[in-house]
């Protein structure tokens, strides 16, 4: 046996390394995947051989998605998991898997990972032509496709330039863009972001290019059912405490901390009315992590003014302001409902405010007996106030580019993160006659 043979032996009893994409609907499902433990999922395309695209991906970011298949480490497959989805990938996947049931996605990857690792199926061919993404060879007086010594696209990507830093100094900065596929980001976030050394000179979020047609997110939940149908508050509450607790297993993964995220994965998996204490526990056990302390603490300030009036739910409840839709809501007269309200504003308290929330959550599941809530009545969604055409995101997004001005680039995910944006909003955005309201 052959040392290539060996290790091609080696790498198929590893878990798989993946990279996912969750298209519309899908992120909940995309998560949970942290509790296979066949399957290693990982923040860049380089460290995969499989590339997982979940339900459906708008056709607007085929090009992206190429990008991201084409980055994969050889041999290379991509891999569909419908999730319910008729609309296919952009690009045809070499296997398609139209079952729910997440082992019978995990048996899917693992077998076609051992196919790929044993020539069994061949490694897909690039779907990008051979091109650098601009001319540049023999331009300018260096031959580096600009003028002067820092200009220029050589092999198509720009150089950097000089500017002032925010000690004066005049240091490289370079302009780069992050999504709409980065790992720790919701599918669609697109940032550009003004960059010397580690640090965010300047960003914002990049909306859709022209003739981008608006994204159709129609995805069934509890929150959205809520707004045309009286949907029970108990189930309305139990799936607010869900999500915030998959809100946390987020952040805790972008903070390198896998093992407590899938034990709260595991927790908000099978959540029940009467766990409110473990809830509380749960906080107790993340306040004594000082990594998660050192992470958050002071990171992603937002100071009560720039909330006022926005109806983020737990991002301006983290920063003192005590609005709640639920506070006017007639389902809810009578359960003891208050707002919770905490008052550091950064990411530490964002996160403090979701683990509160949830508990208290899982306290109004157990005594909301048969009360519905009426589509007439105003909604509070776990991101905020929720109504047909005023989502939550629509009013976190434009906070954005003066909140991560000045930070290293490590805070700025750890914010991005802690603001628990929702996907299917983000990508509902997306359209050419949209302007981002600032607040």
């Amino acid at each position: 046996m052959g040392l290539r043979a060996t290790l091609d032996r080696v790498a198929a009893r590893a878990p798989v390394p993946v990279f996912a994409v969750a298209g519309v609907g899908a992120q909940a499902q995309v998560d949970e995947l942290l509790l296979q433990p066949r399957l290693h999922l990982v923040d860049s395309p380089a460290a995969a051989n499989v590339l997982l695209i979940a339900g459906s991906v708008p056709a607007h970011l085929t090009a992206e998605l190429a990008r991201l298949h084409d980055g994969l480490s050889r041999p290379r497959v991509n891999l569909w998991w419908s999730l319910g989805s008729s609309v296919a990938p952009p690009m045809p996947p070499a296997v398609e898997v139209h079952d729910v049931d997440p082992s019978v996605l995990v048996d899917a990857v693992v077998d076609t990972h051992r196919r790929l690792l044993f020539g069994e199926l061949a490694s897909s061919p690039p779907v990008l032509p051979d091109e650098e993404p601009a001319p540049w060879r023999g331009i300018g007086p260096y031959g580096q496709g600009g003028t002067g010594m820092t200009g220029g696209v050589p092999y198509g990507r720009p150089m950097a330039e000089v500017a002032p830093d925010r000690d004066g100094l005049r240091l490289d900065q370079l302009t780069v863009r992050i999504g709409p596929f980065y790992a720790r980001f919701p599918t669609g976030l697109v940032l550009e972001v003004q960059l010397q050394g580690d640090v965010v000179q300047q960003a914002h979020v990049v909306e859709a290019s022209e003739g981008e047609a608006a994204v159709g997110v129609d995805v069934r939940t509890a929150f959205r059912d809520a707004l045309e149908t009286p949907v029970p508050v108990s189930v309305l509450e139990l799936e607010r405490a869900r999500s915030h607790l998959r809100s946390i297993a987020s952040a805790l993964v972008a903070h390198q901390l896998p093992s407590l995220a899938r034990r709260v994965l595991r927790f908000a998996s099978n959540v029940h009315p009467d766990q409110s204490e473990d809830v509380q526990r749960l906080h107790r056990l993340l306040r004594r992590s000082q990594v998660l302390g050192w992470a958050t603490s002071g990171v992603g300030l937002i100071p009560s003014d720039r909330l006022e009036g926005t109806a983020t739910g737990p991002v301006a409840r983290a920063s003192g302001i005590e609005q709640d839709e639920r506070a006017t809501d007639p389902a809810y007269v009578g359960l003891g409902f208050e707002p919770i309200v905490h008052d550091g504003g950064d990411a530490r308290a964002r996160m403090a405010q979701r683990l509160a929330e949830a508990g208290q959550a899982l306290q109004l599941a157990g005594r909301a007996g048969d009360r519905h809530h009426d589509p007439e009545a105003p909604l509070e969604s776990p991101r905020g106030r929720l109504a047909v055409g005023d989502l939550p995101a629509q009013r976190l997004l434009p906070l954005l580019p003066a909140v991560l001005e000045g930070m290293e680039w490590g805070d700025a995910v750890s914010t991005v993160v802690s603001l628990d944006l929702d996907a299917d909003e983000v990508l509902s955005l997306r359209s050419p006659d949209r302007e981002l309201p600032v607040p």
